[in-house]
């Protein structure tokens, strides 16, 4: 008689509960401010605010006081939340090779940098700005070299957490610039990169 396949949803349900089991998951949850809760699966942690609030702005690093935008209400609704990837704890030779591997491609942006003489050409506000045919010619030849080094660059677990490597994603901080209402959903959320800092060693 064949065996009874399981569900999608219930080996996904077995993965989160598995994720969740871990005690450091737990102490994290515990001291996330009223009105947070935590998702963990085996990829993913994310850290969501319950109720959805209003975008009011958008923060500008910088920027006078006198342009902060005012919170009012009926902006476009969002719901706060960070996103952390997960990988099964990596071990310390995986951390020493990566970082061979990382320090290896520095000393070739290095060396790529002086090839193409790019302290040379001026610098406007950090970025060089050519100020010929033959300069923009060498910096566009840099870049594109530097984009394909920079590209194999080996990312490192931003730091561990029980069981799991936590590394930083693009959508694990976009979501800070924003002003909202009710305001202190933000001031919540900085607080709990804090937390994060505190509880992921």
């Amino acid at each position: 008689m064949p065996r009874p396949r399981i569900s999608i949803a219930i080996a996904a349900l077995s993965i989160a509960s598995a994720a969740r089991a871990d005690p450091a998951f737990d102490r994290l949850e515990s001291a996330l401010p009223a009105g947070w809760s935590l998702l963990a699966t085996s990829s993913e942690l994310v850290i969501r605010h319950d109720q959805p609030c209003y975008v009011t702005g958008m923060h500008r690093e910088n920027a006078p006081a006198a342009e902060a935008t005012a919170a009012v209400p009926g902006g476009p609704l969002v719901t706060i939340e960070l996103r952390y990837r997960l990988e099964p704890r990596w071990t310390a030779p995986q951390i020493a090779a990566a970082e061979v591997t990382n320090r290896q491609i520095d000393g070739e942006l290095r060396a790529l940098a002086a090839k193409y003489r790019i302290d040379a050409i001026r610098t406007s506000k950090g970025r060089p700005v050519p100020a010929s045919a033959d300069e923009k010619a060498r910096l566009d030849a840099y870049e594109a070299a530097r984009a394909r080094l920079t590209a194999r660059r080996v990312k490192l677990p931003r730091c561990t957490l029980g069981d799991a490597s936590v590394f930083d994603g693009e959508d694990t901080f976009a979501q800070l610039t924003l002003q909202v209402d009710p305001p202190e959903v933000m001031t919540q959320a900085h607080r709990i990169v804090e937390l994060m800092k505190q509880h992921c060693r």
